[in-house]
This record gives structure tokens, sequence and C-alpha cells, in this order.
């Protein structure tokens, strides 16, 4: 009577005696690149051969050969060893499961994170990120987050800083804007309504960097309380704004603004990464923190590039 083939697969320890011993071609060498004993690969082997009832490999001096069966499964179980190896090497560092929150300022938020943050969830869709915006009110100090991305001077001694972006300012306008007014000058913004972020500061700043030669009525424009308000009046055609390449990052890349002068100025501030010391060490947190700098990394890149 035919012995039957055990209906249970062979354990993983045996697959792999075998396949070592196929490769090496010796009882002993398979023992010493596994780091057993030759009895121990001797019994994994008999336990195989008793599973598949088949015999798999044959004695030969000191070595051995494969049967015609054996060299068949040796092909075989080195593809799914392989296969196995890769999937391992595939599995990330860590296991990502739970939540992060995440504050940032509205204008970054919207224009950086919002456009990318599918790339995110595809390489992490077991973490729950979940974004709000600040006022300008608001302190990193708010125990209900995890992660902070805020616009200062990097001063946060009871936090761990790390500089995100240094940002370069320069007006910013549509091209059709642009167009309409022919504007090739610092001197031709008396012909353009000039948009604020609450005051003149960033105006005044860049005006002087260009010699402040230049006879233009500064106060003048519109003044706007939140840089997404500025940033849709600078899109529609409103008027030219002093922008950022963080920010208008995607939007210059893509042709909605355009740079009509080519002076740009270092911020007086940056964005910074802020995380609450008792979080860093956090797996998701630490996941979040690495992909937004290679995000800016990347972004900044593609931004000289073009410039």
């Amino acid at each position: 009577m035919t012995q039957q083939k055990a209906n249970h697969l062979p354990s993983l320890q045996a697959l792999r005696a075998f396949e070592a011993l196929a490769r090496l071609g010796s009882l002993t060498d398979a023992a010493d690149y596994l780091s057993l004993t030759r009895s121990a690969i001797s019994h994994q082997l008999r336990l195989l051969e008793s599973q598949l009832n088949l015999r798999l490999y044959e004695r030969r001096g000191r070595g051995v050969i494969l049967t015609p069966a054996g060299q068949l499964y040796a092909g075989e179980v080195r593809e799914v060893l392989q296969s196995l190896e890769r999937i391992h090497a595939n599995l990330p560092d860590q296991e990502y499961n739970g939540h992060v929150h995440v504050c940032m300022p509205p204008g970054f938020a919207a224009s950086v994170i919002s456009r990318h943050i599918n790339d995110f969830y595809r390489a992490y869709p077991t973490i729950r990120l979940h974004l709000s915006t600040n006022r300008e009110d608001e302190t990193i100090n708010q125990p209900n987050f995890d992660l902070f991305v805020v616009f200062s001077d990097g001063v946060h001694t009871d936090h761990h800083a790390e500089l995100l972006a240094q940002p370069m300012y320069h007006p910013v306008c549509s091209p059709t804007l642009l167009n309409e007014l022919d504007i090739t000058h610092p001197r031709d913004l008396d012909r353009a309504t000039l948009l604020h972020l609450h005051d003149v500061h960033d105006w005044q700043l860049w005006l002087a960097a260009c010699g402040g030669k230049h006879q233009i009525k500064v106060e003048s424009g519109l003044y706007f309380s939140n840089i997404l308000l500025v940033l849709q009046a600078a899109l529609s055609g409103q008027g030219i704004a002093i922008g950022d390449d963080v920010v208008c990052g995607d939007s210059l890349r893509h042709g909605q603004l355009v740079r009509p002068f080519g002076e740009k100025i270092p911020s007086d501030r940056a964005y910074y990464l802020v995380t609450p010391h008792s979080r860093l060490e956090d797996p998701n947190v630490q996941a979040f923190s690495d992909w937004l700098k290679k995000l800016l990394e990347s972004l900044l890149g593609a931004s000289a590039m073009s410039s």
C-alpha cells in the first residue's frame, strides 16, 4: 500500500536544512552554515523525507547528491525561502499603530501638507494622523498634541526644536496680473495693489534689501489676518504679495504664481519642528517627523532647481 504525503507543510527549519544541503553538497557544511550539529541536520532531513514520502538525496563519499526529485524540490524551496527573505527585508523596522496629533500654521498645512499628505498615508496606513491649525495666540504648550510645526525664531527651551526650513521671501502674483500690469522692475509696484499679512513688515524687509530707492507707498494696499487669504487673493490676480518658497513652492512650480523679480531675501524667522520631550521616542511621531523632513528636502530642492 502506497504511503500518502502528510497533509501539513514541512517545518521551515527542515526546508532551510535541505536548501543548505542542496546548495553546499555536504551535511557538515550545511550544519556549519546553519550553526547546527550534523545530527540535527540529519534529523531535519529524515523528517522532511518522511513527510514528503520522497528520497531527496543520496550519500556519495563525504558528500551527497540530489535525486531527480530532490533537484526539482530544491529549486522550489529556494524560491520560497528567497521570497520569505524579501518579505522580511521589506517589513518596517517597528510596528506603527496609533494616533498622532500635529498642530501647524494654516498656510503651511494648506499649501504644503494637504497637497502631499496621501503619500504619508500610503507609507503608514496604520497611523491615524490628526492635523490641526493653530492661532497666533496659541502656544506650543498644548497637551493634546504630539508635534508642532511653528514659524518662529527657534527658541523653545522646554521642547525639542529642529529646523525644518529657512524660507526665502520674494513677491509673488498671478501670471495674468503680471502681464496686465507689465511689471518688470520694483518701481513698477506703484501700479499694483500690495497684499499684506497683518502689517507692512514683510514688504519693508524686501524693499530694503532691494536698496530702498524705489518710491513705493508701502502702506497702501489690502491687509489680511490670515496667510491663506493673502495667497488666495494673489492666486486670483487681486494684487502682489510677499510669499516664500515653502508656502508658495507648489504654486510656483505649477505656474499658478510667478515671481516678478529675481531678488529674494531670507526670512527673519524659520519653520521648526517642535516635539515635547516625552514624545520623542514614539515610533509614530518619529515616522511623521522623518516623512515631513524628507518632503521639505524634496520640495525645496525642486524649488531651487526651478528658480
